[in-house]
């Protein structure tokens, strides 16, 4: 499963984050995952729990966002979708040409940490 290969330096940079911040918990993990990227989506936030554990990271909510995969034409720079299942969309709709670069879809990024700070924890209730 190398989905534990992807999520386990996920683990190590949300703590390594965390603790420069001085956070107490790490409440959620919003991240963004390429439809390109070749992860069962429902194993991450398992596997992220399972690397966690122990740690202020154990119980964080993780939020996946898919980011849908693009296409720029190296000819005439159009930016197109592109379905790695259907030949079809394997060229420019504009030029027809099939030279290309990903433009998206490959993204593999924390975009956010929402965190509980550790001062937080010694305010008192009023």
């Amino acid at each position: 499963m190398h989905e534990m290969g992807l999520v386990r330096p996920l683990v190590d940079a949300v703590l390594d984050h965390c603790e420069e911040a001085g956070a107490a918990e790490v409440l959620s993990v919003r991240l963004s995952i390429g439809e390109y990227v070749d992860v069962i989506e429902r194993f991450i936030p398992q596997m992220f729990s399972f690397l966690a554990r122990g740690t202020i990271a154990e119980h964080a909510e993780v939020v996946i966002e898919r980011v849908p995969g693009y296409a720029a034409c190296n000819s005439c720079n159009n930016i197109f979708s592109l379905d790695t299942q259907d030949k079809s969309t394997w060229h420019c709709p504009r030029c027809g040409e099939r030279n290309y670069r990903m433009f998206s879809g490959r993204e593999f990024r924390i975009d956010s940490i929402e965190i509980r700070e550790a001062s937080a924890e010694l305010r008192p209730a009023v």
